[in-house]
């Protein structure tokens, strides 16, 4: 039997097509299966084939993969359904392989469902991936090598036996000699280490402490009446209570006078509150995990004092994150790369590419309600301010929250899952086994600087709370300078700017950078000491602390200026703020389509002084603006804009930012990588997977928030203030 023959039966046609996408031609000898089965001569001899095949089997393979393909083989020329199972799940060409189809995965689930005749139900193959290497690849510039899905019988589910398998598969193409099968990985099972009955201990705990908060609450809830918290009988107080209906004042000749009031009895209905009577004092702890109190907080109207549009603003800031990190990681996993890029240069893709700057924002927001809250207990302590409490409010609102996700991301979500871009990244390295290297950085909130890596940090996304906690120990000290010394504050807050600045321009014109992110992986650059995996200035707060001082800086002019004193020229100043603010925005956003910097381009088609330009003042620009939309809703400028970002429909979404910037990223992660194949790109199924992303997303933020978050707040009020 001829050689071209006996490989196919193998199912090495069905994807060794995909040697098209290296230009090659096609091989008409190798027609698949079928076309050997037709072909099969049933006089020749059994043993005559399995020669054959043998011939053919890399000398490289272990001496049980040997076997096994032998066996497997024969019963593939028997017409065994388990072994057409086998060869049907192997990858097969597809379409699209011009606009970067170039992940040929095969059937996923059918490899793993083949079970064995005896009746056993064992499977007896497994699922292996594999990197094609070929020099035609490299000259490509391709980012990621094209990968290669097989389904082998067990005693070849390793590494080097699926790398001399599959290289041996497609030797027998002319165009394929050069073509070689490296870091081939099988599927395999995760282990349930410690870090994973550790977890479910810590879940099954957070349970049974909401399931005894229960019976705490059912046990000694009672309702009050609103007013004097007298414990009533349960039910709403219909009261006789005297209203005031009129007033007189009657003037006296000797100077006095005389206010009379006019009485009239009036039934009113009194709203009843629940509160609690008589609880020992070690089960109050419990009912802070009160799961129906808890989730009404989340729900509530807010407090006085509350600055209703920050609401507003925060939500959109976030949506915004989540739709440039639904692009910006779901790229990876695009069939039609090209179709991307292609719309990656439109006017309206701008406003994804440019989605970094709600980082911005949000940094601008955070200092302005720190300011805020520093300042008017400044105010009402007299210059008075207990700063141990301050800096340990801050670690605990953020640390135990950071610390359980970073623990369900490490030691849960890989059990969640199986897929062939599982295999993918664990060929690249699981993140989430960085986290168990480097998880004491992210703790300690360096993880911006410590590794030194990008691609090694645990939680990579999570830099930006490690610039928010080093900006936040500066915070209260420039507060209360501007406090005591408003000249002093804000000179101090210039040359913060101006050294952000001047420091971001001399490392972008050292360097060379490219202007934005996205940018990175076109650019090799050949500058001193440049490494792309290196971050510059994207993560450090030497180069993004510009939105944070002038949001502490908005925050001092909100607690000391009433809005009278702009209300002299209100239409002229709001005309002008609102120019000035589009003026500058249209350009931030739009800057690159219309300059045609596109990021698939090497950065060099902008010159570099237009990098340093560029580069060192965007961030000041973007908070000029989002300066100006805060102070014109705080100021009467804003009008229907103040309305629609102060609804009270953005509240309890505002009370779930935090929990949804931290498992965003998890659930994207969770849904792209779960994926049987590559994804089809078009803004329609973008923005499905967008909004699918965003309710998943503020869904695990709301259990987040019920059992967790808002429990652990409860807790510190009452250990600190001895209230719930």
């Amino acid at each position: 039997m001829r050689r071209s023959v006996v490989l196919p039966s193998l199912g090495l046609l069905l994807l060794a097509c995909s040697t098209n996408a290296l230009n090659s031609a096609f091989d008409k000898e190798t027609l698949g299966m079928q076309v050997m089965l037709t072909n099969w001569n049933s006089n020749e001899s059994i043993h005559t084939l399995i020669t054959e095949i043998e011939n053919q089997i890399p000398m490289n393979t272990s001496r049980e993969c040997k076997t096994a393909v032998h066996q497997w083989v024969f019963d593939l020329m028997m017409k065994k359904p388990y072994s057409l199972k086998m060869v049907d799940a192997f990858g097969k060409l597809p379409s699209g392989v011009g606009l970067g189809h170039i992940l040929i995965f095969g059937d996923f689930d059918q490899c793993l469902g083949v079970r064995n005749v005896t009746g056993t139900g064992e499977p007896v193959s497994n699922y292996c991936l594999a990197r094609m290497r070929h020099p035609g690849v490299a000259r490509a510039g391709l980012p990621v090598l094209p990968a290669y899905g097989v389904c082998l019988p067990l005693a070849c589910a390793n590494q080097n036996d699926t790398n001399a398998f599959v290289t041996g598969l497609f030797r027998p193409l002319k165009a394929a000699e050069e073509l070689e099968a490296i870091n081939s990985v099988c599927v395999f099972k995760v282990a349930r280490d410690a870090g994973f009955y550790v977890m479910v201990a810590i879940i099954s705990l957070i349970l049974a402490t909401v399931a005894a908060a229960i019976v705490v609450d059912l046990i000694y809830r009672r309702r009050y009446e609103e007013g004097n918290h007298a414990v009533l009988n349960g039910t709403d107080q219909s009261l006789e209570l005297p209203q005031v209906t009129g007033t007189k004042v009657v003037s006296h000749g000797n100077g006095t006078t005389l206010t009379t009031h006019n009485f009239e009895s009036k039934q009113v209905i009194t709203k009843s509150k629940y509160g609690y009577a008589n609880v020992p004092m070690f089960l109050k702890p419990l009912l802070c995990w009160n799961f129906m109190t808890n989730l009404r907080s989340i729900f509530a109207s807010g407090n006085e004092g509350d600055i209703s549009f920050l609401h507003g603003f925060r939500v959109l800031s976030m949506w915004w994150i989540i739709l440039g990190h639904t692009y910006y990681f779901g790229r990876n996993f695009f069939e039609n790369t090209l179709t991307f890029y292609g719309d990656v240069r439109t006017a309206m893709f701008q406003i994804v590419l440019n989605a970094g700057y709600a980082v911005d924002s949000f940094f601008l927001l955070s200092g302005l309600l720190i300011s805020y809250v520093l300042l008017r207990d400044l105010q009402k302590n007299n210059g008075r301010l207990n700063w141990a409490l301050v800096y340990f409010h801050r670690w605990w609102r953020l640390t135990p929250v950071y610390l359980y996700v970073m623990m369900m991301y490490v030691y849960i979500l890989p059990h969640g899952f199986q897929s062939p871009f599982k295999l993918l990244i664990a060929q690249e390295g699981a993140p989430t086994e960085y986290c168990k290297s480097y998880w004491w950085s992210n703790m300690l909130y360096i993880n911006n600087f410590f590794p030194l890596f990008k691609k090694i940090q645990c939680m990579n996304w999570t830099w930006f709370l490690a610039l928010d906690m080093q900006f936040f120990l500066i915070t209260p000290i420039l507060v209360f300078i501007l406090y005591k010394s408003r000249v002093a504050g804000m000179a101090i807050i210039g040359v913060i700017i101006t050294a952000c600045i001047a420091t971001t321009m001399g490392i972008i014109g050292y360097y060379g950078l490219p202007i934005h992110f996205w940018q990175e992986e076109y650019y090799n650059a050949t500058e001193t000491g440049y490494h792309k995996d290196i971050d510059y200035i994207y993560e450090k707060p030497y180069t993004r602390i510009t939105p944070f001082v002038i949001g502490v800086l908005l925050g001092y002019i909100f607690v000391t200026k009433e809005a009278h004193k702009f209300a002299g020229n209100s239409r002229l100043m709001g005309l002008v703020g609102w120019a000035v603010c589009t003026a500058i925005a249209i350009p931030l956003i739009f800057g690159f389509h219309f300059n045609e910097w596109y990021i698939e381009k090497p950065p060099q088609r902008m010159t570099i002084g237009g990098r340093v330009v560029y580069g060192g003042i965007q961030r000041l620009g973007w908070s000029l603006v989002v300066g100006w939309v805060l102070f014109a809703c705080q100021y009467g400028y804003a009008g229907p804009v103040r309305r629609f970002l102060g609804s009270r429909f953005w509240r309890p979404l505002s009370n779930l930012t935090y929990g949804a910037y931290l498992v965003h990223m998890l659930t994207l992660q969770l849904y792209f990588a779960s994926q049987r194949h590559m994804v089809y790109y078009s803004p329609l199924n973008m923005t499905a997977i967008f909004l699918s992303q965003l309710v998943l997303a503020y869904l695990v933020a709301l259990k987040l928030a019920v059992f967790i978050e808002v429990p652990l707040l409860r807790l510190e009020r009452l250990l600190i203030r001895k209230s719930l």
